[in-house]
């Protein structure tokens, strides 16, 4: 097969290769004829152009009448210029160096008649000077004949030319077709060599003839494996000789199939062994689930006892804010009573210093009476001092006697006020002490609260952990079940389907396949589970 696609990609692209040459050939036939055409065309209007030139200088000879001769002559300049296109298209085609000097030639000989005949003769005919044109017409037929020639020369070049690349293109169309011939007959050639090839390659291929191979592989794809085959071409990699080795494999496979029908039914067996854990391994699931609604009852309880441990923590620290409201009244009455001593101990200050004052003045006076007493030299002068010193004396002693019993009445007073902010003192301390207490019991309240949150803590802990456990199993046990249930409708399908194999199996002699599938039954045995730890709290 190989072969053939081989050879018959050669023969498309022989093909292809020949159209291909015959399209080249064709567009450059196409071509060639196109430019060699278009030349000629455009020289042959130069000529046409350049005898209607001199048919003018004619017509002005002879109707030289004035409106005709400027109508000539723009004819003639309008010709003129269009000569000058036709040579610009007619030089920029390609051509031969011989076809390249002959246009030279001839647009030498172009511009000398131009020059000496045209350009004079529209200027002649403007002028309307007859006698000019009369000798322009006689120059013109001296320059005419070596135009002519030239066009004629370059007009036959251009012929032969084109011959020349016509004759070129249909030799070698002539060549592609022998070519194509010649690719047809190799191609019948290769044909005939790559049947016979076939043919050859497809016998050995098979072993034999190719009737008797399709019988053998008939009658094997049927299940008789005990046929005789014989191939008549002893190759190894032949049809035949694979079929002979298919069948030994084959009988080796009907014996395998007959051995592994016991490894079948152990594993049928194993299936329903993992049943059996399944089953204990939901048992256990349950016991798990029983014992995590346990410690969900105790958690809930200790729950409610932190409830009432934070309740009585709340009443005692309204009780505290009560015994904190008196501190502060307590001490607001200290600090008025202190404030008061303070005021009574300055007026204090004030009368002693009055009094001080006064003994000053008593001191003076008595000094005074002293000094005046011995320079008073009559007793009635001194008796009449003496008691006027008495009388002041007198004075400030009754001055002294009211400022201490004012003082008298300050310290009472100031006693009194001291004795009541010692026992607002007193009770303020005695409250201070027993804010204290109550503190320290909502402390161990609070602790108390505190350690409960923490067990509560790990109680939760454990069981998130028992139903991670339970969700785990959960699941193995899902895929397990899954897995035994699809293995287990597998194995009842390899089963029937090795049997029907088995039966089908025509082996000859000494090897009868079984008709039923033997299957050694087993007691499954129970899977004790295992104890699963205690999850309910125990309180302590």
């Amino acid at each position: 097969m190989l072969v053939m696609g081989i050879m018959s990609t050669l023969m498309l692209l022989l093909g292809l290769t020949g159209l291909y040459a015959m399209k080249a050939s064709h567009d450059s036939l196409k071509s060639s004829h196109e430019e060699r055409s278009l030349g000629l065309y455009k020289l042959a209007s130069m000529d046409k152009l350049l005898l209607a030139n001199r048919h003018a200088i004619l017509a002005a000879l002879a109707e030289p009448d004035a409106g005709k001769l400027s109508t000539l002559a723009d004819t003639m300049e309008h010709d003129r210029r269009a000569i000058e296109q036709l040579w610009l298209d007619v030089a920029t085609l390609p051509m031969s160096q011989d076809a390249r000097k002959k246009a030279d030639e001839l647009s030498a000989a172009r511009l000398s008649f131009d020059h000496a005949v045209t350009l004079p003769a529209i200027k002649a005919m403007h002028a309307a000077d007859i006698a000019s044109l009369k000798e322009i017409r006689l120059v013109a037929d001296k320059l005419k004949d070596p135009v002519i020639s030239a066009m004629d020369s370059l007009r036959s070049l251009q012929l032969d030319t084109l011959n020349i690349e016509f004759g070129s293109a249909e030799a070698a169309y002539a060549r592609i077709s022998n070519l194509m011939w010649a690719a047809i007959g190799m191609g019948l050639v290769l044909a005939a060599a790559l049947a016979y090839f076939l043919i050859h390659v497809i016998y050995h291929q098979l072993g034999g003839e190719p009737a008797y191979a399709a019988r053998i592989a008939r009658q094997m794809a049927d299940g008789n494996h005990a046929v005789s085959i014989t191939p008549d071409v002893h190759d190894d990699a032949s049809l035949l000789a694979s079929l002979q080795q298919l069948q030994r494999e084959l009988e080796k496979i009907g014996k395998d199939l007959h051995r592994h029908t016991g490894s079948i039914a152990r594993t049928s067996v194993q299936i329903q062994n993992n049943n059996a854990q399944l089953s204990s391994r939901m048992d256990q699931q349950s016991a798990s689930h029983t014992q995590i609604s346990l410690a969900a009852r105790d958690l809930s309880a200790a729950i409610r006892q932190n409830s009432e441990q934070a309740r009585q923590a709340m009443l005692l620290a309204d009780e505290a804010s009560e015994l904190a409201i008196k501190k502060a009244q307590a001490g607001s009455g200290a600090m008025a009573a202190m404030t008061e001593l303070r005021h009574a101990w300055d007026k204090l200050d004030t009368n002693i210093q009055v009094i001080d004052e006064l003994v000053f003045q008593l001191d003076t006076a008595v000094l005074r009476s002293t000094v005046e007493g011995k320079a008073v030299e009559t007793a009635e002068g001194a008796e009449l001092y003496f008691a006027t010193v008495a009388s002041e004396v007198r004075g400030l002693a009754q001055g002294a006697a009211c400022a201490v019993h004012e003082i008298k009445n300050l310290l009472n007073e100031s006693w009194e006020s001291l004795g009541r902010a010692g026992r607002l003192t007193s009770q303020d301390n005695a409250d201070a002490e027993k804010l204290l207490f109550t503190l320290q019991h909502a402390n161990k309240l609070m602790a108390g609260i505190d350690a409960a949150g923490k067990k509560q803590e790990a109680d939760l802990r454990q069981i998130r952990h028992a139903v991670s456990d339970l969700d785990y199993a959960s699941r193995k046990d899902a895929i397990l079940l899954s897995a035994t249930t699809t293995a287990a409708k597998l194995m009842e399908q390899h089963a029937s389907h090795l049997t029907r194999l088995s039966n089908g199996f025509k082996l000859g002699a000494g090897h009868k396949a079984k008709s039923q599938l033997q299957v050694v039954s087993s007691t499954v045995t129970g899977h004790v589970p295992h104890k699963r730890p205690d999850l309910r709290l125990v309180r302590t």
